[in-house]
C-alpha cells in the first residue's frame, strides 16, 4: 500500500478504535462534484472482532465500520457503522451535546459554524447544511452525526461543498415583491395522506428559485419532447454501477480528471433527445408533448437525463431516468422514478374534486408565503437568489391550511 494510504489507515484504525477489527477491504476511487471537478476517496472497510468475511448474503456484519478519507485534503468524509453499533474504544465525546459536536466538526471539516454550516433538520442526532457567510447553499450539502446512547459516534458524513467566494449583494427580495410570481407557481396537485388513507386536492406552491435583481423566477431549462408515430425500440436494461468509479492505487495521486468532467457536445445532446424521444414513442406513444428532457448531465461514466410528464396533477409526476451510453447516446437502462408512488398508494381512496378556485386558494395561502436567501451555483460562480416557497398548502374542498 502507498505510504500516505497505509498512514491514514493506521489513523483511523487508532481513531475510532478499530484495534480489534479486520480490515477487510480498501477501495481507492474518483467522481465528479457538484463544480464540475473531481473528488479522490480513500475507503477503508473493517470488519469487527469475530468475523473475518462477509455474511451469506454478501452484506456486512452488524458493527462493520465503513470509513472514508477525501484524498486531496486528507480530511474525514464519512465513518459509518453498520447497525447503529459502535466499537466499545470508539470515537466517544464527553457530553454529547450540540457544541461539543460543532466544535468536533469544525476540527473534521475545517469549516466554521454559522458561516460555513447552518443547523438543519433530520433524523440523525445532529444536523447541519452548507453555507456561505450563514446563507444557505445549493447544490445543497449536508453535515449528519448520530451519537448511541454512550455517546460514542454511530454515524458521520459530509456531502456537499463550501464556496471560498461569491457575487455578494443585498438580499433586496420581499414577499410582496414576489406575490405575481407565487400567484403563477401556484399548482393544484393530489397529495396521499397516510393517516386518512386517501389522496387529497391541495393547491401549493411549487418551490422555485427568484433572480435577486429581477424578481424573475429562475427556471431549470427543460425541453417539452414532441412525435407523430409510435415505435416499438424496448430497452434491454443492463446493470447500471451507481457507485463512484474505482482508481488504481498507483495513478491515485496524480489525480487525473474524471471523465464525467468532459462537456456534452451540442451534437451530443442532439442524440440524446433524439433516443428519449423515441424512448416516449415506445412507452407513451400518445403523449406526445407532455413529457418534458432536463436534467442532462454524465454520472458514473455513462450520461444520465430526467423525462417528467408535465400534465401529471399528483405531488410526484411520472419521471423515468435514463440512462444513456457515453459513446452510442443510446439508452442501456432507465428507472421509474415514480412507480413507487403508485405501488404504495394504489389503494387509496381518490381525491375529491376541488370546489375552490385558484384565486380563493391563494388568498389563504398568501399569509404563509416565504422567500428566503440562498447562494445558487450557476456553472461559474455563487449568486444570491431567493427561495420561494411555503410549509403549507390549501386543501381545495374545504378551504382549510393543511401544514407539512
Amino acid at each position: 500500500m502507498n505510504e500516505q494510504l497505509q498512514q491514514w489507515a493506521d489513523m483511523i484504525q487508532e481513531k475510532f478504535g478499530l484495534e480489534d477489527y479486520t480490515c477487510f477491504d480498501i477501495v481507492t476511487a474518483y467522481e465528479k462534484n457538484d463544480w464540475n471537478e473531481t473528488d479522490y476517496r480513500f475507503t477503508t472497510e473493517w470488519l469487527p472482532p469475530g468475523h473475518t468475511s462477509r455474511t451469506e448474503d454478501e452484506s456486512n456484519p452488524k458493527g462493520t465500520a465503513v470509513i472514508e478519507v477525501d484524498v486531496k485534503t486528507g480530511r474525514l468524509k464519512s465513518a459509518i457503522f453498520v447497525g447503529g453499533t459502535a466499537p466499545i474504544r470508539g470515537l466517544s465525546f464527553l457530553t454529547g451535546d450540540r457544541d461539543e459536536v460543532i466544535r468536533w466538526v469544525e476540527q473534521e471539516t475545517g469549516w466554521t459554524y454559522g458561516d460555513q454550516f447552518i443547523d438543519a433538520e433530520s433524523d440523525y442526532t445532529f444536523s447541519f447544511r452548507t453555507a456561505y457567510k450563514g446563507v444557505p447553499v445549493m447544490p445543497d450539502g449536508y453535515i449528519n452525526v448520530s451519537l448511541d446512547e454512550q455517546k460514542k459516534l454511530t454515524f458521520f458524513s459530509v456531502q456537499g461543498l463550501v464556496p471560498d467566494k461569491a457575487k455578494e449583494s443585498a438580499f433586496q427580495l420581499t414577499v410582496e415583491s414576489v406575490k405575481n410570481l407565487a400567484n403563477e407557481r401556484l399548482e393544484f396537485v393530489e397529495y396521499p395522506s397516510k393517516e386518512e388513507e386517501k389522496w387529497l386536492p391541495l393547491f401549493m406552491i411549487d418551490e422555485v428559485l427568484v433572480d435577486n435583481e429581477t424578481g424573475k423566477g429562475v427556471e431549470e431549462n427543460q425541453e417539452i419532447l414532441t412525435w407523430k408515430t409510435a415505435k416499438n425500440k424496448k430497452v434491454r436494461r443492463k446493470l447500471v454501477q451507481m457507485a463512484p468509479a474505482e482508481l488504481d492505487e498507483s495513478r491515485l495521486f496524480d489525480f487525473p480528471p474524471h471523465p464525467d468532467t468532459l462537456p456534452i457536445t451540442k451534437k451530443g445532446y442532439a442524440k440524446i433527445r433524439e433516443a428519449s424521444t423515441e424512448f416516449l414513442q415506445t412507452y407513451v406513444p400518445k403523449e406526445s408533448g407532455e413529457w418534458s428532457l432536463s436534467s442532462v448531465r454524465r454520472t458514473n461514466g455513462m450520461i444520465a437525463a430526467r423525462l417528467m410528464n408535465v400534465n401529471d396533477v399528483s405531488v410526484i409526476p411520472r419521471m423515468w431516468k435514463l440512462f444513456f451510453d457515453k459513446d452510442s447516446y443510446t439508452v442501456v437502462s432507465y428507472v421509474d422514478d415514480s412507480s413507487w408512488m403508485n405501488e404504495t398508494y394504489e389503494d387509496y381512496e381518490k381525491a375529491a374534486k376541488p370546489l375552490l378556485s385558484k384565486s380563493e386558494a391563494f388568498e389563504k395561502i398568501k399569509p404563509y408565503l416565504e422567500v428566503t436567501p440562498v447562494y445558487v451555483y450557476d456553472g461559474n460562480t455563487y449568486r444570491l437568489n431567493g427561495k420561494l416557497d411555503s410549509n403549507v398548502a390549501v386543501h381545495a374542498v374545504t378551504g382549510e391550511i393543511v401544514r407539512f
